[in-house]
């Protein structure tokens, strides 16, 4: 936990040094209640999702889980058949 603190911290001044390195936080880093789980919601482009794993390798295990607006997958799916 210190470790993450201590990067956590660090990581927070080399974004405001470097916008746009890392993904941009739509809804910030969360615990779940108990846990050592946790989520965020944010906006990133493919190689601010590689920075961001790099960073916190190894101490985090980091998963993205694309949200895709249901209109915009309803019109794909149609597309395809």
């Amino acid at each position: 936990m210190d470790k993450v603190t201590e990067k956590s911290v660090k990581q927070q001044e080399e974004m405001k040094k470097n916008p746009g390195k890392y993904p941009e936080y739509l809804f910030p880093p969360h615990t779940i209640g108990g846990q050592t789980k946790g989520f965020s919601v944010v906006e990133a482009t493919s190689d601010q999702i590689v920075n961001g794993v790099m960073y916190w390798r190894p101490e985090l295990k980091l998963k993205y889980m694309p949200i895709i607006e249901s209109a915009k997958s309803i019109e794909q799916y149609l597309k395809s058949k």
